[in-house]
């Protein structure tokens, strides 16, 4: 009995161990309206982007496997789509927050289903995107993410849902948005009151556990199987 007490604490810490580094390290909720500033005159080349830090300054590196962008549409009876561009960075997009906006992976996303709206009101849905392992640098760990558009065949607007402050659940948001407009970068927020003037969009980024711990978990459980029986 006692050793299988021992085995089950191994494996609740080694559990625990994993979960603070496998699953979720960046999330927030839409809690704060949207933004959607992309439409059929949009330039080319026009990108809007965010950062984050990964579960609260950890000093080890992640390695990162999906990001879900909460997207959001105004101001089209008709559905429509587009072609869209979402690009992973070291760091903030603009390179004028934490990290030198390095780009890490970028992929194009083609005939991204727009829906339509009732009445002119907005519509909200989720774009989960699959990211090849994409390691970080360690460190801060600040991540960033950026947007752009081509092929736009919709009546109405595009962008983003938003978070406040109080919504940040894992991670840490930053305060700025960044913005692209064909030849440099800018920052920008939201202003006014401190909590909901943040320019913080809504996506939930996804790591994958470290081979060893995973190993080390599952050898744990093993063991654990075969006392119980």
């Amino acid at each position: 009995m006692k050793k299988f007490v021992a085995i089950l604490a191994l494996v609740i810490s080694l559990a625990a161990a994993s979960s603070a580094k496998a699953g979720i390290v960046f999330s927030n909720t839409f809690d704060n309206g949207y933004f959607v500033p992309f439409t059929s005159l949009t330039a080319p080349g026009v990108k809007y982007g965010d950062s984050g830090w990964l579960s609260g300054f950890q000093p080890e590196t992640y390695t990162l496997n999906q990001i879900d962008l909460g997207l959001a549409v105004y101001g089209s009876i008709f559905p429509g789509e587009t072609d869209i561009t979402v690009t992973f960075n070291d760091g903030d997009p603009s390179g004028l927050v934490f990290g030198p906006g390095t780009e890490l992976y970028s992929v194009t996303i083609p005939d991204v289903q727009l829906p339509s709206t009732d009445e002119f009101g907005p519509e909200f849905f989720t774009l989960s995107i699959p990211l090849p392992n994409v390691v970080t640098s360690g460190g801060f760990n600040n991540v960033g993410w950026s947007v752009s558009v081509s092929n736009f065949e919709y009546g109405g607007s595009f962008g983003f849902q938003c978070s406040s402050t109080f919504g940040q659940t894992t991670g840490f948001y930053t305060n700025n948005a960044s913005f692209y407009n064909g030849s440099a970068w800018s920052l920008f927020s939201f202003g006014g009151d401190p909590n909901f003037g943040v320019a913080n969009f809504v996506a939930t980024i996804h790591d994958v556990p470290e081979p060893a711990t995973a190993a080390l978990l599952a050898l744990g459980l093993v063991a654990m199987r075969r006392r119980v029986r």
